[in-house]
C-alpha cells in the first residue's frame, strides 16, 4: 500500500522534529518547563475550581436557575438561559471553559447547533485571572485598565452582539419562537460531585499536556528564525500564548507596539489554545475552520482598536 503525499510530509516533519529535539534537548526541556510552570502556577489555581463548579452546575441541572438573577444583564443578546450561562461563564472564567460550556450543553440537548456555533465565535477568550495575574503590569507597562478591559472583553462582546443581529438574527429569532427552553431535571449535588471532580481533573491535565507540548515546539522558531527577530517573535506567538507574550516583553521595546502585539496574541490565543478547543469538538458537528476564522477576525480588530486607543 502506497503512502499518500500528505502522510509522507507528516512523517518527514515528525522525523525532523525528533532530530531537533534530540540535538537540542536542553533548550527543549527549558521551553517545556515554561509550559509546565505556567500551567502549575497559573492555570491550575485559576481554572480548576471553576471547572469543578461548572461541571456541577451543568450535571445537576442548576445551570438554568443559576442564570436567572443575571439574565437581565444579557437581554441585548436575546437568547436562552443556557446561552446566557455560556456567556457568563465564558467571559468570567475564560478559555477553555467557554467552549466546554457550549459542548456540554449541546451534548445534553440544551443548545442547538446554530446557537452553539454562534456562542463559540466569541465566548472562548483568555480569562480575567490569567490577564490580570500574568499579563497586566508584567508583559507590558500597565496602561489604563479600562482601555485594556475594553479591548480584551468589550470587543468580543460587541462582536457577539454584531453577529447576533446580523449573521444569526433570523435563525436565532426563529429558534426562540419555536423552541421552548424548559428547566432541566435536577440531580443531587453530592451524587454529581465525584464525576465533576474527575472530569475537571481530566480537562486540566489535558490543558497542561498541550501547554507543555506546544512550549517544547518553540524549539522550531528558535532554530529556524534565530537571525530574524520578527519571524522568531511570530513563530513563538503563533505556537503558544504564554511563550509569545514573554518574547514580546523581551524583544519589543516601544510601549505602543508591545501593547498592540500583546492584545493580538491574546485575541488569537495561539495554536495550543486552538487545538485544545478543537479537541473538545470531537463527536460534535462544530467546525474548527469557522472557529479559527472568528479568532483571526477578532485578532485583527483587537490590533486596530488597541493601536487607536493606546497611541
Amino acid at each position: 500500500m502506497k503512502i499518500s503525499q500528505k502522510n509522507l510530509l507528516t512523517v518527514c516533519f515528525l522525523f525532523l522534529l525528533l532530530v531537533c529535539i534530540l540535538c537540542n534537548s536542553k533548550k527543549t526541556a527549558e521551553f517545556a518547563y515554561i509550559g509546565l510552570n505556567t500551567w502549575y502556577l497559573n492555570m491550575i489555581p485559576s481554572l480548576f475550581p471553576f471547572m469543578v463548579l461548572l461541571n456541577l452546575l451543568i450535571s445537576t441541572g442548576l445551570s438554568y436557575w443559576f442564570m436567572k438573577p443575571f439574565s437581565f444583564l444579557l437581554k441585548p443578546f436575546h437568547n436562552t438561559e443556557d446561552a446566557c450561562f455560556v456567556l457568563f461563564f465564558g467571559f468570567l472564567c475564560g478559555f477553555p471553559l467557554g467552549a466546554k460550556c457550549v459542548v456540554d450543553l449541546y451534548s445534553r440537548g440544551r443548545l442547538s447547533k446554530a446557537n452553539s456555533e454562534y456562542l463559540l465565535s466569541f465566548t472562548n477568550n483568555i480569562g480575567p485571572a490569567y490577564f490580570f495575574g500574568f499579563v497586566l503590569g508584567q508583559i507590558y507597562p500597565t496602561p489604563s485598565v479600562g482601555k485594556s478591559l475594553l479591548v480584551m472583553y468589550g470587543l468580543p462582546l460587541f462582536y457577539g452582539l454584531f453577529l447576533r443581529h446580523t449573521r444569526y438574527r433570523r435563525i436565532l429569532d426563529r429558534e426562540l419562537m419555536t423552541r421552548r427552553s424548559e428547566p432541566p431535571a435536577l440531580m443531587p449535588i453530592l451524587q454529581c460531585l465525584p464525576d465533576a471532580i474527575s472530569s475537571a481533573l481530566t480537562q486540566i491535565t489535558m490543558l497542561g499536556g498541550y501547554m507543555i507540548v506546544f512550549n517544547a515546539l518553540r524549539i522550531l522558531p528558535e532554530l529556524l528564525f534565530f537571525k530574524n527577530p520578527y519571524l522568531y517573535l511570530a513563530g513563538q506567538s503563533i505556537l503558544e500564548i504564554s511563550g509569545g507574550l514573554l518574547c514580546i516583553k523581551t524583544l519589543v521595546k516601544p510601549a505602543l507596539l508591545t501593547i498592540v502585539l500583546a492584545h493580538a496574541c491574546l485575541a488569537f490565543g495561539g495554536l495550543s489554545c486552538f487545538f485544545q478547543t478543537t479537541a473538545l469538538f470531537q463527536n460534535t458537528p462544530f467546525s474548527g475552520k469557522k472557529y479559527m476564522l472568528h479568532k483571526l477576525l477578532l485578532c485583527s480588530i483587537s490590533m486596530i482598536v488597541s493601536y487607536l486607543l493606546f497611541r
